[in-house]
């Protein structure tokens, strides 16, 4: 036996089955072969994208990712298979000629038994490799059982992201927008009630993110079900309301910093898919258009100084929204000054 083969096959195979595990049967969103694998796909998508120019290219990634993961996961385990049965060359005999077989049949026949349609005109020849081959069936059924117990939460949650984005869209399809929305002529207390519900359908795709990171690859070209173009805007609707809007005329302190938080507990997600704030800091918004319907608006230096303390947070918004395609211009043509965009390295 050649053990240093076998010794890789096993070796090759329990990587597999971690990583399998880590990412179908965790809430740690992906192992680290799945992880590697889903971002080198999107960003040679984000690639194609760009040269392009046409976001169907991104809107099949999420469903190439999934794809690509279940492959992979098949040939690892096929791969690994096959160099135990390589590692010895009596592991097998073909019932017919009732000779050993070559590499290449050791192969086919790990392929079969994988997909658990038998053993076919080959054998395995003693009890070490009798065994090995069922527990190599077992594996085919179990990955096909996974395979399927994987597959449909993650469209479940796919639907309910895209849910959550038009009902954000239905607010309003931009910061200024949302607000002149929700504006009595005296406050935005009438925000509350569409903001509620929000705050638990938030918090439930960020566990959700968090169970399964491939969902950060469905991409949708239609803005309304854009979920990170949506959830941008809603964030930097509360940083509006908190800082640049009198409290009096702002909706519940409470129901702001509960929504701020279900949106925290999405982005806190984020460095799994390997976002990270950049180094350019996010345009202000400005709020002429409000102004204009008689709002009044907080303005100067302690303004600035919150927006300071917000740099980190809208740096991780804006990497989120060009890894998935989109340009901070894509939020509202005419709101921000996008000439004050800052490439800072604090």
């Amino acid at each position: 036996m050649n053990y240093f083969v076998f010794f890789l096959g096993v070796i090759l195979l329990l990587v597999t089955a971690t990583d399998l595990i880590n990412t179908s049967l965790s809430v740690r969103g992906a192992g680290f072969l799945t992880k590697r694998l889903s971002m080198s796909i999107w960003n040679l998508l984000l690639i194609i994208n760009k040269k392009m120019g046409r976001r169907k290219v991104l809107e099949i990634g999420g469903a190439i990712i999934l794809v690509s993961i279940l492959i992979n996961w098949l040939l690892l385990i096929w791969i690994s298979a096959s160099l135990l049965f390589i590692s010895h060359p009596d592991s097998l005999m073909n019932v017919e000629t009732n000779s050993p077989t070559t590499v290449v049949n050791k192969i086919f026949f790990t392929g079969y038994t994988l997909s658990t349609l038998g053993l076919g005109d080959i054998e395995p020849e003693g009890n070490f490799w009798d065994i090995l081959t069922a527990i190599l069936s077992f594996t085919g059924l179990i990955l096909i059982s996974i395979a399927i117990t994987y597959l449909i939460p993650v469209v479940s949650a796919e639907i309910t992201k895209r849910k959550i984005s038009v009902n954000i869209n239905t607010l309003g399809g931009s910061v200024e927008e949302i607000l002149l929305n929700y504006w009595n002529g005296k406050d935005f207390k009438e925000l509350e009630q569409p903001f509620i519900p929000l705050i638990d359908s938030i918090i439930l795709h960020a566990q959700n993110h968090k169970a399964y990171s491939v969902l950060h690859f469905f991409h949708s070209s239609d803005r309304k079900e854009a979920f990170v173009l949506n959830i941008t805007n809603l964030d930097e609707v509360i940083t509006v309301l908190l800082h640049n809007i009198p409290k009096e005329q702002q909706p519940s302190f409470n129901v702001l910093i509960r929504l701020r938080k279900a949106i925290s507990s999405y982005l806190v997600t984020l460095p799994a898919t390997f976002i990270t704030p950049g180094k350019k800091t996010p345009p202000v918004l400005i709020l002429t258009a409000l102004e204009n319907k008689g709002i009044k608006i907080i303005s100067g230096e302690m303004v600035d100084l919150e927006y300071d303390k917000l740099r980190t947070r809208r740096r991780l918004l804006l990497s989120l929204l060009i890894d998935d395609g989109w340009e901070w211009t894509d939020l509202n043509c005419g709101s921000y000054n996008h000439e004050i965009i800052m490439n800072e390295t604090n």
